[in-house]
């Protein structure tokens, strides 16, 4: 989706409501933008489908986007980022706290860094 370039969280999670299966599905979608396919590394933005709704408080909620709804992660990564918070190992929130925590804020798998 070429109207995706550049989108926010937001936007994403807009462009993908007309397919609800897929948010039912999927705790994270990821986007090839430009920055994606112009930046040597190649890292997608990988944006969280969680909203408030899906947690039972507000405090819930900002524990599990305290460093953001998205973040970039290295092609590598993708794996790791979509199966362990379905199988509740890791967190979105310990893949973006990551991703911060990294000099160009990609999330980078052991193997990458």
């Amino acid at each position: 989706m070429p109207e995706l370039d550049g989108a926010d969280t937001d936007a994403v999670l807009a462009a993908i409501s007309a397919h609800e299966e897929l948010l039912e599905q999927l705790s994270v979608v990821f986007v090839a933008d430009c920055t994606t396919m112009c930046v040597g590394h190649h890292a997608l933005l990988a944006v969280t489908t969680m909203t408030r709704e899906d947690f039972d408080d507000d405090e819930e909620y900002e524990a599990a986007v305290e460093f953001g709804r998205a973040f970039r992660t290295l092609p590598g990564g993708v794996h790791s980022i979509h199966v362990n918070p379905e199988l509740a190992n890791v967190d979105f929130e310990e893949f973006s706290s990551s991703a911060r925590e990294d000099p160009e804020g990609v999330f980078r798998s052991v193997a990458e860094r």
